[in-house]
């Protein structure tokens, strides 16, 4: 079975960071689960990562862009050689995302 590398990228761990820090405002000790998940669902993206959909961000971009559904959360990522690149985290009721959000 073939692994991949994964990369999150500056604005995808701000995004994670984002998300926990309100979480934990809220309820701390589901943050910190959340969390914990959250790091379990990125590194399931080393096996298979385009066993996952394209996210409805896909045709806007030049690249592929998929999506690990977690929970209420998006966690868009695309798929170069060997290497899984992690773009964002957001939240499933957030707009869709443009390439110039991207920049």
């Amino acid at each position: 079975m073939k692994i991949y590398e994964v990369v999150l990228t500056k604005r995808a761990f701000a995004d994670a960071d984002e998300a926990f820090i309100w979480l934990f405002n809220e309820e701390p000790d589901a943050a910190l689960k959340w969390y914990e998940e959250l790091l379990v669902a990125f590194r399931s993206l080393a096996h298979s990562p385009r066993r996952w959909g394209l996210a409805r961000e896909d045709p806007f971009f030049d690249e592929e862009i998929r999506q690990l559904v977690y929970g209420r959360y998006r966690v868009l990522f695309t798929v170069k050689n060997t290497r899984v690149f992690v773009l964002r985290v957001r939240h499933g009721s957030r707009e869709t995302l443009s390439p110039k959000d991207q920049e």
